[in-house]
């Protein structure tokens, strides 16, 4: 009867911890930074757990720039991404659970320079080029000006906003494309955002999601992961997290 017990124990210990995910985080404020313990803090870290512990998930954390991680996850080498835009395209590769929050997109610049963006065609008057994230959605009228042969020129392409800061910085773009939520707290955080504001146009709008592969999460898995987040919304954690961070 004691064996009978001790093989019960193991079998719920098993299950319990049994589902193990690589999740993608970025040293990324506000959304994510980790100190100098390589301890991790903010909304994404916060969300993530919540989300995962509901599951009884444990997790491992991989560093890895936005747009390798969006390729990684697409092949199965990462399981899970937050703040992920749900497009056509990217349906047949991820699960999406969510969503979690809106994303606003606005246009970057220096106050000194005059832009008089009033709709999202008035970035082709521009007299320099626009840097935008390699693999980041911008909406449906980007992608359309991006998939555009004929606009190949109008944008930079680079893998971080600290790139975007330095083009600017050295006059090579008229501006960037970013998460309004970001450029609000550099503006109010960092020495890099010095002089940059952005035009009251709103590029886009959208629900951004948690992502999760269709290689690596198999279909067992992804509805316990979103029955936990149907819990946790019904249970106010999910908006209880975000106004923490607001």
């Amino acid at each position: 009867m004691r064996k009978c017990s001790l093989l019960f124990l193991c079998f719920i210990t098993f299950n319990a911890y049994s589902c193990q995910l690589d999740i993608r985080l970025e040293h990324f404020s506000p959304e994510s930074h980790k100190s100098h313990n390589d301890e991790w803090f903010g909304i994404d870290i916060d969300l993530t757990k919540a989300l995962l512990n509901e599951a009884d998930c444990n997790f491992n954390i991989l560093e890895t720039p936005w747009a390798r991680a969006l390729l990684m996850l697409a092949r199965g080498e990462i399981d899970l991404m937050i703040n992920v835009s749900k497009t056509p395209e990217r349906e047949p590769l991820y699960y999406f659970i969510g969503p979690i929050r809106n994303e606003e997109i606005v246009f970057a610049t220096y106050k000194t320079v005059e832009h008089n963006l009033t709709k999202v065609d008035d970035i082709l008057k521009l007299d320099k080029p626009v840097a935008i994230q390699r693999n980041a959605y911008y909406g449906e009228a980007i992608q359309r000006l991006i998939d555009n042969e004929k606009y190949t020129e109008l944008f930079v392409h680079v893998p971080n906003n600290d790139i975007k800061l330095k083009l600017l910085e050295r006059g090579r773009i008229s501006g960037f494309l970013e998460a309004k939520r970001h450029v609000i707290h550099g503006i109010n955080n960092d020495e890099k955002f010095s002089n940059v504001w952005f035009p009251p146009l709103i590029f886009h709008k959208n629900p951004v999601y948690f992502a999760l592969s269709k290689q690596s999460v198999d279909e067992q898995l992804i509805n316990k992961i979103f029955n936990s987040f149907q819990r946790l919304l019904d249970q106010g954690k999910i908006n209880e997290i975000i106004s923490k961070h607001q």
